[in-house]
């Protein structure tokens, strides 16, 4: 609107100028007249274009406020991305993987777990109290899934695979404890100790320690197979196939419960149709 106005006001004053300018080549005595004219409309266009750029410079400042209030201001906090609830049941492969609880049991519990992750040690006390809930009715099946980040995970991981080739379920789940029960101190001589605990072949364990590709032998089955069922992360909990998110011991119950409910469902209807 400002702008319209000023525009305005110097085209009356240049149209003005035009008249005085034509006037005066008419009437000789108006000479004067008109130059002082022109020089009345230069002075008005110089007052005009100071105007403006001192309305220029306010506005900048205004910007240049607003911009800094902007930034003082706290930001919202972003949504958070929901995850979609993966509701594959997956046909995950037991193989020679090591095992807690009845191998019949009508409910599999498949972990993957990394050694150095922080919320695997916080979930072994839980799927504990669950294999003390469900002693007949679950068995609880282990998969290895070092993380990459954790430079120490594999080592850790080698060891435990190292104790299940050499001493079998038992070994396994002994060195899988003496792990988890302190999972910040697994650096190799940390799991030297663990394998002297149970019984290992040092000479062995120092060969695997020191070679990579043995490592990787070791654990490649369980990575490469992780892969099929989703696995991005630690832990990852299979029940019967589905896997658990969100967990907890509630979480495990329901689901358990609901299964076990099922099956005794089947069995009746097989009992009356005999």
């Amino acid at each position: 609107m400002f702008r319209t106005q000023l525009l305005a006001v110097v085209l009356g004053l240049l149209i003005c100028g035009n008249a005085v300018g034509q006037t005066g080549e008419n009437t000789a005595g108006a000479t004067d007249t008109g130059k002082e004219a022109q020089a009345d409309v230069q002075a008005e266009l110089a007052a005009i274009k100071a105007e403006l750029q001192a309305v220029r410079n306010d506005l900048k400042k205004v910007l240049a406020e607003l911009r800094a209030v902007k930034a003082a201001q706290p930001k919202a906090p972003a949504k958070p991305q929901q995850r979609k609830v993966d509701t594959t049941i997956y046909n995950i492969d037991i193989g020679d993987s090591p095992i807690r609880g009845p191998k019949d049991a009508p409910v599999t519990i498949v972990e993957y777990v990394c050694f150095q992750c922080p919320y695997c040690a916080r979930e072994l006390p839980v799927i504990k109290q669950v294999m003390d809930a469900y002693p007949k009715d679950v068995r609880w099946v282990f998969k290895h899934f070092p993380l990459s980040f954790h430079k120490k995970a594999k080592p850790a991981h080698a060891a435990a695979a190292l104790a299940h080739k050499q001493k079998g379920t038992e070994g396994f789940w002994q060195m899988h404890d003496l792990i988890l029960g302190d999972y910040k101190k697994i650096d190799v001589a940390d799991l030297r100790k663990h394998a002297e605990t149970v019984g290992l072949d040092l000479a062995e364990f120092d060969a695997v320690m020191a070679d990579p590709a043995q490592i990787d032998a070791l654990l490649s089955k369980d990575l490469t197979e992780a892969k099929k069922y989703g696995v991005q992360g630690t832990p990852s909990v299979f029940i019967n196939g589905l896997k658990l998110s969100p967990r907890g011991l509630d979480k495990y119950k329901t689901r358990i419960d609901a299964i076990l409910q099922k099956e005794a469902k089947g069995k009746g209807a097989k009992e009356i149709k005999k």
